[in-house]
């Protein structure tokens, strides 16, 4: 382990990515490939200590007393080729799936798993639509028959080679770049769907969030007031640039003659597009579901959960803001200090099932 370091990423990777474990020394730790593409995991410093600690990732079980599922999903993750949120989600449904944090998070693994299908599903059916509409071969006939009846199935294979014809495009490309697109969208979701994609919810929660901070930071005037206001800055900060991704986003994909003329060049800026996003909403998920949770509960008890969130705050890296928000942090951090004085030091190690019984809680809810 090497010694606590001052902490500020300059890309995504750096920063690396969030890892749902249950063991509370862990919660929310990030992981990224250091030196040789070796896998190390940051550490907050112990007892509100600043700094972050560098673990080797092989040397965490050793480390720390982790709970059955942290130990399935450490070794998981080291099967993975990299280490985007991407595939640090997968590999948490599928330790989540086993049952190991409790039956309720593996009801919410799969639950998200068939979500993902059926998002996927309903992205390739819009994107459809939307290629048949751009060539001027919309089907009331089609629509009518269902895209998931044989019938339906006909006419839009019909449709569909007319439209490759009509963009000078084989059948077969036309298709395989339909899919292509679909992959690519289905997690941040089209403007037009009925059901947003998973980012674009977690986009709109993160925005209840930042309203949720300024309300609480302005009602209830405390230690813990400049922490709330913090979080809604940081908060903020990430949905201006959110937005501004997602507006680009979405007027690439509608615009989808252009796209599939252009090819080569727009898949890139889209898939691009697709990753910042995912990595920009990296950790907020986690950070907007237990403050949903708090909201059971008194004004102390909601303060304490601030003061954690703020230990977990993704802060942007330096290439991805204007703003040092890492310093602002610091500046922030010797007020949160007074205000936990009064919570015992959970930085410990040692096993707290209660704080595990919450953790497991917040996994319940689908991923």
């Amino acid at each position: 382990m090497k010694g606590a370091i001052e902490y500020a990423p300059s890309t995504f990777e750096e920063r690396g990515a969030a890892v749902a474990f249950t063991t509370p020394l862990l919660s929310q730790t990030r992981v990224r490939r250091g030196e040789r593409s070796k896998l190390e995991v940051l550490i907050p410093a112990l007892s509100q200590g600043s700094g972050i600690y560098v673990v080797a990732w092989k040397s965490v079980p050793e480390m720390v007393a982790m709970t059955m599922h942290d130990r399935y999903l450490h070794e998981l993750i080291v099967g993975e080729e990299s280490c985007s949120p991407h595939e640090i989600r997968r590999a948490t449904l599928r330790a989540a799936r086993k049952g190991l944090a409790g039956p309720q998070a593996a009801q919410a693994a799969r639950r998200a798993l068939d979500e993902d299908e059926e998002q996927g599903t309903l992205t390739h059916y819009l994107l459809i639509l939307a290629i048949l509409k751009a060539v001027g071969l919309e089907s009331p006939e089609m629509l009518k028959a269902g895209i998931g009846t044989e019938e339906g199935q006909r006419l839009t294979r019909q449709l569909m080679t007319r439209a490759a014809g009509s963009l000078t495009l084989d059948a077969t490309v036309l298709y395989t770049r339909l899919a292509e697109i679909a992959a690519v969208v289905s997690p941040v979701g089209l403007a037009q769907s009925p059901k947003p994609g998973r980012l674009l919810r977690c986009l709109n929660d993160l925005k209840s969030f930042r309203q949720a901070m300024q309300d609480w930071a302005r009602e209830v005037p405390s230690d813990t007031s400049p922490v709330a206001v913090f979080c809604a800055e940081v908060a903020q900060h990430t949905i201006g640039i959110g937005d501004a991704v997602l507006a680009d986003f979405h007027r690439r994909i509608e615009a989808i003659g252009p796209l599939m003329r252009g090819w080569d060049m727009e898949i890139v800026r889209i898939r691009d597009h697709a990753t910042r996003m995912a990595w920009l909403l990296d950790g907020w998920s986690h950070i907007t579901g237990a403050w949903e949770l708090a909201q059971g509960e008194d004004r102390h008890h909601q303060a304490v959960a601030i003061n954690e969130l703020f230990r977990i705050l993704p802060l942007l890296p330096r290439a991805e803001s204007g703003r040092d928000l890492m310093a602002d942090s610091r500046r922030v951090q010797s007020v949160q200090r007074r205000s936990v004085r009064m919570l015992e030091d959970w930085r410990t190690g040692v096993m707290d099932v209660e704080a595990i019984r919450r953790i497991e809680t917040l996994k319940a809810r689908a991923p």
